[in-house]
């Protein structure tokens, strides 16, 4: 019932944050993916050339976005919009550019764009939105939102495969830059000022004496945010690692494509599912008790993947990785609110998101090379488990002893 006094009351803004949440796909790692073979065929690369452009082009959009992001904590979200939108825009152009003129350095600026604006800046601004507007229903405002995250990976790749078959890779790049200009635009700029007036005294803050912002190096000192920082970046590091490698566990298993695409389906419907009822959880109980839900269940599907051959594992662990993931978007909405309040909430989200970029930038260098070494899965997929335990338990301990 109050997902529906949510939507009867804030319909605008909540849509603003879902089809912010949507657009974030043109620069997420599924949505380039289906575009590598002709990126590499078009500037000449090899996989490893582009795997090594991908992954510093993200780390450097990771560190443009510790500056840019924080910056919507001063900027009205109006002004930032505009500047999200017409940069994921010129990046879809330079993108088309880049592989109609076999250009490698036009290649790294467009994604470097498109992991700065898409990946980064459109996610960081929805979510940021939905905490600083939101009080009392916060959990269900970003979990609705965020469902925009598994509705892009549902319904976008069928969409783009579709164009490609009739328009070629360099025209899909286009018509995705005129759709960001003629549909998104419109829509964001319409919908960004429909959210709930803030209260001021609820977040203990006045006109006359405003809390100073945060500083983000303070922030990496302080032990409330050290302490649950692991439990934070764990699952879209083990996600990226493992997802990445998808093809490496159905070659290793035997498993068809059927079984790894059958697996996609399943997280995104899990995720979905999940992200509803931890909405509501999250703002029954708050964020602080439900730390630990977002790491457990993908370690117990670590553990079906570890010593299970058959494809029913790979299901059992994309199911409770989608339960990770929908507790996890809900609480990484909420959590940093509650620690520190939203005067200086896209500061503390910036880095915290930037930090996540680094972290999946990361994760597929280090699982690659343990494949390469011929490690036994069950060996390096354990000790990932293994992890995630010791990632919820640190900050088990650490919210305990924030409270004390």
């Amino acid at each position: 019932m109050q997902y529906f006094r949510l939507l009867k009351a804030y319909p605008g803004f909540l849509m603003f944050g879902f089809i912010a949440t949507f657009a974030s796909s043109f620069g997420q790692t599924f949505f380039i993916s289906l575009f590598v073979n002709d990126i590499v065929s078009a500037n000449q690369l090899s996989y490893g050339d582009f795997g090594s452009l991908y992954a510093i082009t993200t780390a450097v959009g990771g560190v443009f976005l510790m500056r840019l992001g924080r910056r919507l904590d001063v900027v009205p979200l109006k002004y930032f919009v505009h500047f999200v939108v017409l940069g994921l825009a010129a990046s879809a152009a330079v993108m088309a550019l880049s592989m109609q003129l076999s250009s490698w350095l036009l290649l790294i600026l467009a994604l470097f764009g498109l992991r700065l604006f898409g990946q980064g800046l459109m996610g960081h601004m929805a979510v940021t939105s939905m905490g600083r507007y939101f009080d009392e229903l916060r959990g269900r405002a970003v979990a609705f939102s965020g469902i925009g995250f598994p509705a892009g990976e549902i319904l976008l790749p069928s969409l783009v495969l579709l164009l490609l078959a009739y328009l070629g890779y360099i025209n899909t790049w286009w018509v995705i830059t005129a759709a960001i200009l003629v549909m998104l635009w419109p829509c964001l700029v319409t919908l960004h000022s429909r959210h709930p007036v803030v209260s001021v005294a609820e977040d203990q803050e006045s006109a006359a004496q405003p809390l100073p912002l945060l500083r983000q190096r303070d922030l990496i000192r302080d032990r409330r945010f050290l302490g649950v920082l692991p439990a934070m970046l764990a699952l879209p590091f083990v996600m990226t690692g493992i997802l990445i490698n998808q093809t490496w566990f159905a070659d290793q298993n035997g498993w068809s494509a059927a079984v790894i695409a059958g697996g996609i389906a399943l997280f995104s419907v899990s995720r979905v599912i999940t992200s509803i009822a931890a909405g509501s959880l999250v703002d029954k109980v708050g964020s602080f008790k439900l730390i630990g839900v977002n790491v457990l269940p993908v370690a117990i599907g670590l553990v079906f993947l570890s010593f299970i051959d058959a494809g029913w594992g790979w299901f059992v662990f994309m199911a409770l990785s989608g339960l990770s993931a929908g507790f996890n978007s809900a609480i990484s909405g909420t959590l940093w609110p509650e620690l520190f309040g939203i005067r200086s909430l896209a500061t503390v989200r910036a880095l915290y998101h930037a930090l996540m970029i680094f972290s999946t930038a990361l994760a597929p260098l280090i699982y690659g090379y343990l494949i390469d070494f011929e490690l036994a899965r069950s060996i390096w997929l354990m000790s990932t488990a293994l992890f995630l335990a010791l990632a919820w338990l640190l900050a088990r301990l650490s919210l305990i002893r924030s409270k004390q």
